[in-house]
């Protein structure tokens, strides 16, 4: 009995990892991602940048996983770790992509003027843009976690025969392929988004205090480059489970998953270390939930070719406001009708160490 035990659970470590995996390279890549996931912690709590709590969780997810590799590794009979190893490896990129779709829902909302944000100039309602690639990433999620519970269901079950577990396999690999299709797809439709986006945001010109002009551009590209590095790791483990057979290169060599999944993902969590969006985005944008949406809109927004500096909008307008009266004991302006406050509410705006709600 004790030696079936033992050769079922190689046998399933064997099949999860499809090779014999290394020892010392799932040590690296354990402590790596530790580190990457300690400063985004860090970063998490001082930035207040609670509306990343998906890319948090996904972050610690291929943490874990990593340490559980180890595990698995040096003891092969612990086919829950190896299990559990599949599963983050499988899943956490899901909860990264939902923390790249919010963070970019929240840069577009933030710097579209009112009149662009419909269907006409960014080809998705600017309100829904979060709303609408999360829903599809997390439906990838969830046709991709029925495929691994059901993997895993029959390869730990000891009673199983070889012909019942073949069967499982061939059924889960294509529950897997379904859903690494469909988490492509919604990403180069994100992409074809976030580069119109990039495109006709030319067109505007921003006059920000605090030298944030070019911060949203930095954070957008970030955001848009993470997408591209998730999407080939997602195109790398459709091609994984494509081939049944034994004789899938990709699934039988370890250098491939490192090079195509563990350093793609890595270079993701650094990248968002180096530009992380709770420290570029306005404190409003940082909660989670919906409130952002209830702002008056943009500030210091203007159209390239207007010459004239209109920064002071906290609502955007392209027509620009009338002119003064010529009296100098009247008030400053502050013209509430067609949406328009000739004030710059952001010249109080606290500094990024200031108390966020």
């Amino acid at each position: 009995m004790a030696n079936s035990t033992l050769t079922m659970s190689s046998e399933t470590s064997k099949v999860l990892f499809g090779y014999n995996a290394s020892y010392a390279a799932a040590w690296v890549g354990g402590i790596l991602f530790s580190l990457s996931a300690l400063l985004h912690l860090v970063q998490y709590f001082k930035n207040r940048a609670w509306f990343l709590y998906l890319m948090l969780f996904g972050t610690l997810l291929e943490v874990a996983g990593y340490w559980t590799r180890v595990i698995s590794i040096k003891n092969p009979s612990n086919h829950s770790a190896s299990s559990f190893t599949f599963l983050s490896s499988t899943l956490a990129p899901s909860f990264l992509a939902a923390g790249c779709y919010m963070a970019f829902g929240r840069i577009i909302y933030w710097v579209t003027p009112v009149s662009h944000r419909g269907f006409k100039k960014i080809w998705v309602p600017v309100r829904f843009v979060a709303f609408l690639f999360i829903t599809f990433d997390m439906l990838s999620f969830f046709i991709q976690i029925i495929g691994v519970f059901v993997l895993i269901a029959h390869l730990t079950r000891e009673d199983s025969t070889v012909s019942q577990r073949t069967k499982s396999l061939k059924m889960t690999y294509d529950i897997l392929r379904i859903g690494f299709i469909m988490q492509i797809i919604t990403f180069g439709f994100f992409m074809l988004i976030a580069l119109r986006f990039m495109f006709v945001s030319k067109t505007w010109r921003y006059d920000w205090p605090n030298g944030a002009s070019g911060s949203w551009r930095t954070l957008a590209w970030t955001v848009t480059g993470s997408a591209v590095l998730i999407t080939g790791r997602s195109l790398y483990r459709c091609l994984e489970f494509t081939i049944h057979r034994g004789d899938n290169y990709l699934r039988k060599h370890e250098w491939t998953f490192y090079l195509f999944d563990c350093l793609l993902i890595l270079i993701v969590l650094l990248a968002f270390n180096l530009v992380h969006p709770g420290a570029h985005l306005p404190h409003e944008f940082a909660t989670i939930g919906h409130a952002y949406k209830k702002l008056g809109g943009v500030p210091a927004v203007k159209v390239a070719e207007d010459d004239q500096p209109t920064a002071g909008y906290s609502r955007v307008s392209l027509v620009p406001p009338p002119l003064a009266p010529l009296n100098n004991n009247a008030p400053p302006m502050n013209q509430t009708n067609n949406a328009m406050h000739f004030s710059d509410p952001w010249n109080n705006r606290p500094s990024p160490g200031a108390d966020r709600y």
